[in-house]
């Protein structure tokens, strides 16, 4: 009879409590558009939040990086026997329309993340919800003030050079069919244009770290007084920084570099002094729209916050001066510590009464992450504190 007692509170809650959140576990897609190392932590942070949050994630790797793949890439995911709960996708050039629209035929609940909806696509798809029903929500960073704010940073930074003349800029963007890299570019042209800097030439490199290199090779030939060199990610930032060594230039003293991703790569040329600055924390937007859909599973819908079904966060920088902050956010091991069921309406009753925006739920998961590092280094040091005695 004791134990009857015990029990029947949990009993109580397991009948009131929503019934999706104790239905079988949530199948969910996310089509990769590559396995360059930026999207090989984006998946990775997800599969630190998805463990928590008991969903069944599969990751579709996209090899042949173009719009049509990956469009393909879609069709090979809902035309499996069993198709997933959720889809999860980034917008492409030419292709989001059709993408959307072939979820919606196919009943199944789609969430985009990472970049914005391209111009042209947005005037046939609206936004999530408005046309589309299966289109659930879409989380996207400001790129257009990524890419202003790199700029700025490095223009700043060539200032500081003895040489009192407007800096010469070199500008290296992902590919056409990006409607990231399209955004980093107006908010550079808007910094060049505001700080009387000169762009000498935008190309794009197709992130890719070697023709990234290659190009840059030729362009400091053309442009021999270039002091800054802006890059739409880190991957061709270090390509940059490669071409200039072979010239015998040294990047963060000679010609400013930055880029966007803060890969560890680009992290540790931070700490050397190579690369100025590197944006980023967008990494964490996959994760986040799993917690978003795990909540909205539950019957806690995002819509109904102040920000509705489009999200939108400002990435921010990666310098020496808070480097040590960021590597700790940056670590898998911080990820697999952290219990991300403490941001989730479904499991944290406290925050169902808040209305918490993309921003702040970035900056908070932000300073956990940092915490847990914080305390792990701790804990390590007075370990090895303890083996030397």
């Amino acid at each position: 009879m004791l134990q009857l007692r015990l029990y029947l509170p949990l009993l109580l809650l397991l009948c009131l409590a929503p019934k999706t959140l104790y239905a079988d576990d949530l199948e969910v897609v996310f089509l990769s558009p590559d396995n360059s190392r930026y999207w090989q932590m984006v998946s990775g942070f997800m599969q630190a939040v998805a463990s928590d949050l008991d969903i069944n994630l599969t990751v579709y790797t996209d090899q042949q990086k173009n719009r049509y793949s990956y469009r393909d890439l879609l069709g090979e995911a809902l035309d499996k026997k069993r198709q997933p709960d959720f889809v999860m996708f980034m917008l492409k050039e030419n292709v989001t329309a059709e993408m959307l629209k072939r979820t919606e035929k196919a009943g199944v609940k789609t969430f985009t993340f990472n970049t914005n909806v391209p111009e042209f696509d947005g005037q046939t798809v609206g936004v999530p919800r408005q046309y589309l029903k299966q289109w659930i929500g879409h989380l996207a960073p400001d790129n257009i003030a990524a890419g202003k704010q790199l700029a700025e940073t490095l223009i700043a930074a060539a200032r500081q050079k003895p040489d009192t003349s407007p800096p010469e800029i070199l500008a290296l963007s992902g590919t056409r069919d990006s409607s990231a890299a399209t955004d980093r570019d107006k908010g550079l042209k808007e910094s060049v244009e505001r700080d009387s800097a000169t762009l000498n030439q935008l190309l794009y490199a197709g992130w890719s770290q070697s023709e990234a290199q290659d190009k840059t090779q030729l362009l400091l030939e053309r442009y021999p007084g270039t002091d800054v060199i802006w890059s739409a990610s880190d991957g061709m930032a270090l390509g940059a920084i490669q071409a200039l060594e072979s010239k015998g230039l040294k990047p963060g003293v000679d010609v400013m570099v930055g880029g966007v991703d803060w890969e560890g790569r680009a992290l540790d040329a931070i700490r050397e002094g190579r690369l100025t600055a590197s944006m980023g924390r967008h990494f964490m937007d996959g994760g986040v729209a799993l917690l978003l859909i795990h909540d909205f599973n539950a019957g806690y819908d995002f819509a109904n916050e102040a920000s509705g079904t489009t999200l939108s966060y400002d990435l921010k920088a990666a310098n020496r001066e808070n480097l040590g902050v960021i590597e700790q956010v940056m670590q898998p091991d911080n990820w697999d510590s952290l219990d991300f069921t403490d941001f989730s309406r479904a499991h944290n009753p406290i925050l169902r009464s808040k209305d918490l925006s993309a921003n702040e739920l970035m900056d908070t998961l932000m300073a956990e992450l940092n915490t847990i590092g914080q305390r792990n280094r701790i804990t390590e040091s007075g370990q090895d504190e303890e083996v030397k005695e």
